[in-house]
């Protein structure tokens, strides 16, 4: 939870904040936003300059993007020069969901599984006090501003990387009305109580029949014997 504390920390430094002049000012984009940050150049670079994304990505505003670091794409370098252009608007797609989920929405949902605009989904699991994004981690939560809500994480998402959520635990099945309920386990050991009575009372009654039978017995054939 100290990550996660830490992550809200850093988003209200990052969201921006609108001077008190008496005027309304004109909220800044998250892509002005972005830009102005330093770290999501490569992320900004690949959306304004891969034909149809930017489109696309301002045609479903608001969304919430999960933009990779610059240090992120570094680190696949070869694999995103390897990218033919159709791929690469598809990688990149697949960062972006429409409608705006906070940082706060994520970690209260636990789970979600979002569907991108590529077509794909996403699972944003809160694990171990981390935000994950698939297999990427939330390193940068809340950068507010027009058109939506961007989530730096530190890995590209990769097709193939997408789990569904854990099942959650089978709730307890309601009765239906007018369906008995089934007897509590007090209920239960009454009856066995009462059946046990019976059992025993039966019993005892032709127990006490066979000794009431030889007791006569025994009697007659003292008499006998005495006359």
């Amino acid at each position: 939870m100290k990550f996660i504390s830490a992550l809200f920390f850093a988003a209200a430094a990052i969201a921006p904040v609108t001077a008190d002049t008496g005027k309304e000012e004109p909220a800044a984009s998250i892509i002005d936003l972005a830009a102005a940050d330093g770290k999501y150049g490569t992320l900004l670079s690949a959306v304004t300059n891969t034909p149809g994304v930017l489109d696309a990505v301002v045609a479903n505003f608001p969304v919430t993007i999960f933009g990779p670091t610059d240090a992120a794409f570094a680190a696949i370098a070869d694999t995103v020069a390897g990218l033919d252009e159709a791929t690469l608007a598809t990688v990149l797609a697949g960062h972006v969901v429409a409608g705006v989920y906070t940082a706060e929405d994520l970690i209260t949902a636990g789970c979600l599984e979002l569907m991108t605009l590529a077509g794909s989904n996403v699972r944003v699991l809160v694990s171990n006090g981390m935000v994950m994004v698939n297999d990427s981690t939330v390193i940068q939560p809340d950068i507010i501003g027009e058109g939506g809500v961007i989530h730096g994480i530190d890995t590209v998402i990769l097709p193939g990387t997408f789990m569904p959520c854990p099942a959650p635990a089978t709730p307890a099945v309601p009765a239906t009305p007018g369906t008995p309920a089934m007897p509590t386990m007090p209920t239960m050991m009454g009856k066995g109580g009462k059946g046990s009575k019976k059992t025993s009372s039966g019993k005892g009654g032709k127990g006490s029949s066979s000794k009431k039978s030889s007791s006569s017995s025994s009697s007659g054939k003292g008499s006998g014997k005495g006359h």
